[in-house]
């Protein structure tokens, strides 16, 4: 959950973590990767119809409704088109995916999430989170929970109180799992 520049792309994630992430096998990303590529076509990224279209097929989008799934994909778009381009890559997509594994626990699926995107922290060899990429999650975090923009600040504040300019996954992870907000599924 940050921006692309600050993360790896799929082939450099942990394929049997992700397994684990998303309930699906590595043979079945390959498959899932051929999938989004022919529904891509040529410019190797889907905009939201494509998204409907492709993400409609996996389990945890048929065991909802249709009603359910037409209020869910416009969010669920907008949540992990981090670059706000309109296009979902595979790397979006997959973050998609796992957010949405409702066979793993949520605390769970977030912290694979920041750990598989935060490509500073893990060069840096700690992990740590930087106040930008803290805020980019805080950002995806508040769309995809529905709460108004700009709280990413107040956020980032409570929870480097010592103003470190960074704090520790772990840090980071604990705050997420106290704020009431981030632990109650959506409500459309």
């Amino acid at each position: 959950m940050g921006a692309r520049s600050s993360r790896d792309t799929h082939e450099n994630w942990d394929m049997n973590e992700l397994s684990q992430a998303t309930g699906v096998s590595p043979q079945q990303i390959q498959k899932i990767y051929q999938s989004f590529q022919q529904a891509a076509g040529r410019d190797g990224v889907l905009d939201q119809s494509e998204f409907a279209g492709l993400y409609s097929h996996f389990p945890g989008a048929q065991q909802q409704g249709p009603e359910y799934m037409q209020q869910q994909i416009p969010r669920l778009f907008r949540t992990f088109d981090r670059d706000r381009s309109g296009a979902l890559s595979f790397d979006e997509f997959l973050n998609a995916i796992v957010m949405m594994n409702r066979n793993m626990p949520r605390q769970d699926r977030i912290n694979f999430l920041v750990q598989q995107n935060n490509k500073q922290g893990r060069q840096q060899g700690d992990g740590r989170i930087t106040p930008e990429y803290g805020h980019q999650v805080f950002r995806r975090l508040n769309d995809y929970y529905g709460l108004p923009p700009g709280t990413e600040h107040q956020c980032w504040k409570e929870l480097d109180r010592n103003n470190r300019g960074y704090v520790t996954q772990n840090e980071f992870s604990q705050y997420i799992s106290r704020q009431p907000v981030y632990n109650q599924r959506y409500q459309s």
